[in-house]
């Protein structure tokens, strides 16, 4: 069908299709003040739809319509109406565009969500491994500095002891002076492999002067590895090669 735009009744707006053509409409406010919500719609334009086979004419120009969508979306609004006649009725064209300030309002949203994410991580990311709080620095023996940088160094232990008293170990765990690298230890029982203490990380010339053990052992003489794991200092989270020592802890009442 083809529906002539009515020139009797135009409104103060005016739309221009996408060949800059001219159509005045009328309001939505206008529009529901006019009609109570109750006029027919002959179809849609602006936003491309469902081709209905309808046209809206002027006479000389002649634009197709679009089947009449039941709810506009999110991003889309009604800007007004085109007022024209079936021949017999004054019926309306819906002039649906997109709604550019909710893109807008959905741009800036994204764009503050993005903004909090940076700077989120800028205030919560790592600058560098979490360091034993117990480690402190340390005075080496000429025997526990390394001086060479391809290298790592591993201190010696034979015999700890430790106290029922106190529960303390009274070793230093020691990342020598020299190393390019951090130092966490892990402290096991050779024949089970419990873990009884692990340490955070150790920078190089520091040390761990002593430590509790996680749990209480019974006096005697028990069979211990000490785990060193080894992370480079330019990169905590790269491995590199550590190692594992074999020693004896003395458990007295």
């Amino acid at each position: 069908m083809e529906y002539r735009y009515e020139e009797k009744d135009r409104g103060s707006r005016v739309w221009k299709d996408k060949k800059k053509h001219a159509w005045s409409m009328i309001g939505r406010d206008r529009f529901m003040k006019l009609t109570k919500g109750k006029a027919v719609i002959a179809g849609d334009v602006g936003l491309k739809g469902k081709v209905s086979g309808d046209s809206l004419t002027d006479g000389e120009y002649s634009l197709p319509l679009y089947e009449t969508r039941q709810k506009p979306g999110f991003f889309q609004k009604i800007t007004g109406y085109i007022p024209c006649t079936d021949g017999e009725n004054t019926t309306y064209v819906r002039v649906v565009e997109r709604a550019a300030g909710k893109i807008l309002a959905l741009l800036l949203l994204l764009a503050a969500l993005i903004a909090g994410g940076i700077l989120l991580y800028l205030n919560t990311r790592e600058e560098g491994p979490e360091l034993d709080k117990a480690a402190i620095s340390y005075e080496m023996p000429d025997t526990m500095v390394n001086t060479d940088p391809e290298s790592i160094a591993l201190p010696g232990y034979s015999i700890l002891t430790m106290s029922n008293a106190d529960g303390v170990v009274h070793a230093p765990l020691i990342n020598p002076e020299g190393n390019t690298c951090y130092f966490v230890y892990s402290v096991k029982l050779a024949d089970t492999g419990e873990e009884l203490y692990k340490s955070g990380y150790i920078e190089p010339g520091s040390a761990v002067p002593e430590f509790e053990l996680n749990r209480t052992l019974e006096p005697g003489e028990y069979d211990i590895l000490l785990e060193v794991e080894a992370w480079d200092i330019e990169d905590y989270t790269q491995a590199l090669n550590g190692g594992s020592i074999e020693a004896s802890l003395t458990v007295e009442d």
